[in-house]
């Protein structure tokens, strides 16, 4: 593959990745708030029929554990697709022999081999230990969660820049090689 075409696909990769971890923030997020939005307002009588059945407080319970699981499962994939993404586009980046690439997406793709590796399973196994437990007064494992939780988004959040400063990088390429066949620019 020539320069421009690595570049066209590492673009394309990179804002695959970018736009990955933003929209599985957000699903997250949104997915246990559209359990309170269906129990407050949904429109549908059946569902209010059926959650009628149910001891008070044991839909949501419900509805929320399933959610979480949801949310797992979109973290564990996620997490493989991004270390592959990585993998690829560390890849590229030595190909094009530009070191503030490789820095960039090798620091990249340890902080998402850490959070794979250590922090999704730890944020699953304390999830689960906490799914069905009463929050008054609060699990000691409450905390826990939270701290990882915390050391998850802030991991994400330097893992977005770093991503950002690779996409100025990758847009400060040259286009093309020179006529000399040195490439100025940014190496």
């Amino acid at each position: 593959m020539d320069k421009p075409v690595v570049r066209t696909v590492m673009s394309l990769s990179l804002g695959g990745w970018l736009i990955g971890t933003i929209l599985i923030a957000f699903v997250a997020a949104q997915n246990f708030s559209v359990v309170d939005r269906l129990l407050a307002t949904s429109l549908h009588p059946a569902f209010h029929r059926d959650v009628g059945l149910l001891p008070a407080g044991e839909a949501r319970a419900m509805m929320r554990y399933l959610v979480s699981e949801q949310n797992r499962l979109y973290f564990v994939w996620w997490g493989w697709a991004e270390a592959m993404l990585g993998l690829a586009l560390l890849a590229m980046a030595l190909r094009l022999k530009s070191g503030r690439m490789v820095l960039g997406f090798a620091l990249m793709l340890a902080i998402t081999a850490a959070m794979q590796l250590y922090l999704t399973p730890r944020i699953v196994d304390v999830g689960r230990a906490l799914d069905f437990v009463p929050r008054e007064p609060a699990p000691p494992s409450l905390r826990a969660f939270g701290i990882l939780h915390a050391a998850y988004s802030s991991l994400d959040l330097i893992k977005l820049a770093l991503g950002a400063w690779m996409a100025w990088l990758l847009l400060r390429l040259p286009k093309s090689i020179s006529p000399a066949g040195s490439q100025p620019g940014i190496a």
